[in-house]
C-alpha cells in the first residue's frame, strides 16, 4: 500500500536581540544537565544548551535539571510534578538499553502489550493498561517532537545508545502534552552535536542467553564534528545488534522434540543524524533524521514460557518487524522577555506481524502509519513573578492496516482499514510567584479538536470531538531542600477505531461497541513532597494520588478466540502511592536507590451489556490489566583502584506484581535481578553484566486463556561490553 507523505518546511524570521541571562548548564557524570546556582528556584530558567556548558562545576553546587515544563530548564528538586530523570551515562552503567529495560525504574509502570521488539506498549498507574489498540495512553517525545502512531499505542522502539537523558512524568499531562498523555509522558533527549570540538565513541558488546545456541553481539558508534566552529555541527550515531533465538518451534503439537531450535531471532539497526545551527547566541536550529529497524522472527508471546516454544506453526514463517523514519526540525529564538519555539516532524512507519495457524492458516496484520506534527509556542523568560506559556499544535495522520485471517477451507476474513485524524489544539499555562517564589499557584488549559474518519471495505464514517483538559497546581517551596505541591488535572484518550468484523463479533455477544468507541476520560488528584538533606546525600519523594476514569477502554473477548474487539467497560478509580528514595551513603562511593508504587483500582460502574457478557466484572471488582505494586532497589559503587584506574559495580532487584487480565486470568508476579561490574581507565571501559540473573520466566502477559502461554522476560543473559568514549 502506497501512501503520500507530507513535507515540513519551517521558516523562522530572526533578528539579533539581547537574550536574558539565565543559569548556566553543564553535564553531570550521568549525562543530565545541571544548574550550577545553589539557590535555583522553580522559576529559574535557561536555554539549557549543553554545548555552551562551562568546563568545570563543583558537584556540591549542582542540581539535575529537566525541561518537561517547556519553559526552559528547571531543577528536578523544585519541579512540582511526579517526575523522574535518568542520565545517559547512568542508564548505560545500569545496562538499561531501551524502554523495556527502563520500565521497572518507574513507580507504577509495566508492560501492557508485546507483539514483538517492534511493537510494545506500556502503562503508568494503570492508565490505558487494557488496550494497546487506539491512541497511546502514554505520550512519547523524541526531543521536542511526538512519536505518534494513529490508533495504535506503541512506544518508539529506540535504543538508548546516544541519549543525554530521559524524563518521565507520571499522571495525566493533558495541558502541555495533549491527548496522548492520559497516564504520563516519556521524553527522550538525544545528545546535541558539539559546536567546538570533535567527539566520538565506539562500543562493542557480546553476551550469551540461556537456551540460545549462539552469542548475542552488538556494535555502536558516534561521531560529532563542528563544520564551522561555534556555528554549525553534525552528529552521527548508530549501531547494529543481533540476538539469536532462545525459543523452539514445533510444526505440530508439542512432543518434546523441537523441529527447529532458536527461532525467535532479533535484529536491530538504527542511525541518527542531527545538525545543529546557531547563527546567533539567542537563535538555534536543530534538524534530525532517525531511522530504526527492529526485526524479530516469531513473536513476543509464546505457547509456553517454560520451556519456551511455539507450536502448530506448520513450518510457516512468523515475524514481527518494524521500519520507522522520524524527521524533525526545531528552532528556538530567545528574546529579552520571551522565547519562541517551533517543532515540526514527520513520522513514516511500517510494522506488523505474521502469525501461522496450523495446518495452513495464518493471521497477518500490517500497519503503514504516517504522522505530520507541528507545534509553536511562546513562553516568558523574564525575572518577574508572572510566568506564562501559550501555544498551538496541529497533527495530520493516517493509520492504514492490512489485516487478513485465513483458516482453510472455511475462514477467510479481510479486515483492511484506515484511520485518518486531523486535529489541532491550543493550550496555555500561567503561574505567579507569591512570597518571593515560595508559594506558586499555576493554572493550565488545553482545547483539542479532532476529526477522525474510519474506512474499510464496507464502512466509512467520521466522528468529531471537542475536548477541554485543565490543570491546577499549588506548590510550596520554602527552601531548596523542600518542595510540596497539590495538583488536580484531567486527561483523555481518543476512542479506539476497530474493524466492522470486530464490531460484528462484539454484537454477537450483546455489546454494541461499533467501529468507533467513546473516548476514555480521566481526572487525577495528587499531593506530593520532595525533601532532601542540606548536604543532598539523601532525597525522598512521596506522591499520593486518586485517579478517576470514565468509559474505560478495554479489549473484550468474542466468540472467535482469534479476534478480540474493544469496548468501554465502564468507570473506575485507582488510588496509589509512589515512593522514590536516593541515598549517598557514608561509605565512600556507595549509593543506594529505591522506587515503589502501591496501587489499587476497582470498577465504580460496569456497563450492563459488558457485565452480561463477562459476568466476573462487577462494581467493586479489580480493574483488569493493572498491577497492584512494583518496586526496585539499586546499589552502585565506585572505587579508585589506582590513580589511573577506577572500578565500579551496579546491582538491582525489581518486583512486578500480578495482573488480572480480561479473560479473568491472573498473570503471576515476577522478579528480576541485574548486576554489572567494570573497570575504567581514561576513556576506556570494560564491563561484565548480567540480566535476569534469576531467570524469571513469567508469563508476564497471558495469551489465549492458557496460564503458561504469553510473554516472558528474556532468559538469563551474561556478557561483556567494551567502550571507548572520547566525548
Amino acid at each position: 500500500m502506497h501512501l503520500k507523505t507530507g513535507a515540513a518546511i519551517l521558516a523562522l524570521a530572526a533578528g539579533l536581540a539581547a537574550g536574558t541571562a539565565g543559569a548556566q548548564t553543564t553535564s553531570t557524570t550521568d549525562g543530565a544537565p545541571q544548574i550550577t546556582s545553589p539557590s535555583a528556584t522553580a522559576q529559574e530558567t535557561t536555554s539549557a544548551d549543553p554545548s555552551q556548558a562551562p568546563e568545570q562545576a563543583s558537584p556540591d553546587t549542582q542540581d539535575i535539571v529537566v525541561t518537561a515544563s517547556k519553559t526552559g530548564a528547571q531543577t528536578l528538586q523544585t519541579v512540582p510534578l511526579a517526575i523522574q530523570a535518568f542520565g545517559g551515562e547512568d542508564l548505560r552503567e545500569r545496562n538499561i538499553n531501551n524502554v523495556a529495560d527502563l520500565i521497572s525504574n518507574i513507580p507504577g509502570a509495566f508492560e501492557s502489550q508485546r507483539q514483538s521488539v517492534a511493537s510494545r506498549s506500556y502503562s503508568i498507574r494503570g492508565a490505558g493498561a487494557g488496550a494497546a489498540n487506539g491512541d497511546s495512553p502514554i505520550g512519547y517525545y523524541v526531543d521536542d517532537v511526538p512519536f505518534v502512531v494513529t490508533n495504535f499505542g506503541i512506544a518508539p522502539p529506540i535504543r538508548f545508545q546516544d541519549l543525554d537523558r530521559v524524563e518521565v512524568l507520571r499522571g495525566p499531562q493533558g495541558t502541555l502534552y495533549g491527548q496522548g498523555s492520559a497516564g504520563g509522558v516519556f521524553i527522550f533527549h538525544t545528545r546535541d552535536p558539539d559546536l567546538k570540538k570533535i567527539e566520538g565513541a565506539v562500543e562493542l558488546e557480546g553476551s550469551s542467553t540461556k537456551g540460545a545456541d549462539a552469542l548475542n553481539y552488538g556494535v555502536a558508534g558516534v561521531i560529532s564534528v563542528p563544520i564551522v566552529k561555534d556555528l554549525l555541527a553534525i552528529r552521527v550515531s548508530g549501531g547494529h545488534s543481533f540476538n539469536p533465538g532462545w525459543a523452539d518451534e514445533y510444526y505440530g503439537a508439542y512432543d518434546g522434540t523441537p523441529d527447529r531450535k532458536g527461532v525467535n531471532k532479533v535484529r536491530n539497526d538504527d542511525i541518527r543524524v542531527v545538525a545543529l545551527f546557531k547563527p546567533a547566541s539567542n537563535l538555534t536550529f536543530r534538524a534530525q533524521y532517525w531511522h530504526f529497524r527492529p526485526r524479530q522472527d516469531f513473536l513476543g508471546s509464546l505457547q509456553s514460557v517454560s520451556p519456551p516454544y511455539y507450536e502448530n506453526t506448520a513450518a510457516q514463517p512468523s515475524f514481527g518487524n518494524g521500519d520507522f523514519k522520524l524527521y524533525s526540525l526545531s528552532a528556538t529564538w530567545d528574546l529579552k522577555h520571551f522565547s519562541v519555539t517551533s517543532a515540526t516532524s514527520q513520522l513514516d512507519g511500517n510494522f506488523g506481524i505474521y502469525v501461522p495457524i496450523s495446518p495452513a492458516g495464518f493471521f497477518s496484520s500490517q500497519f503503514y502509519p504516517t504522522m505530520f506534527s507541528q507545534e509553536v509556542r511562546i513562553n516568558s523568560n523574564g525575572i518577574g513573578p508572572f510566568h506564562w506559556l501559550f501555544g498551538g499544535a496541529y497533527q495530520n495522520g493516517k493509520g492504514p492496516q492490512a489485516n487478513q485471517l485465513d483458516i482453510p477451507p472455511f475462514v477467510s476474513i479481510n479486515a483492511d482499514n484506515n484511520t485518518i485524524t486531523r486535529n489541532y489544539a491550543v493550550f496555555g499555562e500561567v503561574s505567579y510567584d507569591l512570597f518571593d517564589g515560595k508559594l506558586v499557584p499555576l493554572g493550565g488549559l488545553r482545547f483539542y479538536h479532532d476529526k477522525r474518519t474510519f474506512e474499510d471495505a464496507s464502512t466509512t464514517n467520521s466522528n468529531t470531538r471537542d475536548v477541554t483538559t485543565w490543570r491546577l497546581n499549588l506548590s510550596y517551596l520554602p527552601t531548596n531542600a523542600l518542595t510540596a505541591f497539590i495538583t488536580a488535572a484531567t486527561g483523555f484518550r481518543a476512542g479506539i477505531v476497530q474493524s466492522q468484523v470486530q464490531a460484528d463479533l462484539l454484537g454477537q455477544i450483546g455489546i454494541p461497541a461499533g467501529t468507533q468507541t467513546k473516548p476514555e476520560r480521566s481526572r487525577n488528584y495528587e499531593v506530593g513532597v520532595k525533601w532532601r538533606t542540606p548536604d543532598r546525600n539523601l532525597s525522598i519523594g512521596l506522591n499520593g494520588y486518586i485517579t478517576q476514569y470514565k468509559d474505560l477502554l478495554t479489549p473484550t473477548p468474542t466468540l472467535n478466540a482469534s479476534v478480540s474487539g474493544f469496548s468501554n467497560f465502564g468507570d473506575g478509580t485507582t488510588r496509589g502511592v509512589d515512593i522514590d528514595v536516593h541515598w549517598r551513603t557514608p561509605v565512600t562511593g556507595l549509593s543506594v536507590g529505591a522506587v515503589a508504587n502501591f496501587n489499587h483500582g476497582e470498577y465504580d460502574r460496569v456497563d450492563p451489556v459488558v457485565q452480561a457478557a463477562l459476568p466476573y466484572l462487577q462494581k467493586g471488582s479489580r480493574l483488569v490489566n493493572t498491577i497492584e505494586q512494583n518496586w526496585r532497589v539499586d546499589a552502585a559503587y565506585t572505587h579508585a583502584i589506582t590513580t589511573d584506574w577506577e572500578g565500579f559495580a551496579n546491582a538491582a532487584w525489581s518486583h512486578t506484581g500480578n495482573r488480572l487480565q480480561s479473560l479473568n486470568l491472573t498473570a503471576r508476579p515476577y522478579e528480576n535481578f541485574t548486576a554489572s561490574v567494570g573497570v575504567r581507565h581514561g576513556p576506556y571501559e570494560l564491563v561484565l553484566f548480567g540480566d535476569n540473573l534469576s531467570d524469571a520466566k513469567g508469563p508476564t502477559i497471558i495469551l489465549n486463556n492458557n496460564p503458561n502461554a504469553g510473554a516472558r522476560p528474556t532468559p538469563r543473559t551474561i556478557g561483556l561490553r567494551l567502550r571507548a568514549n572520547f566525548q
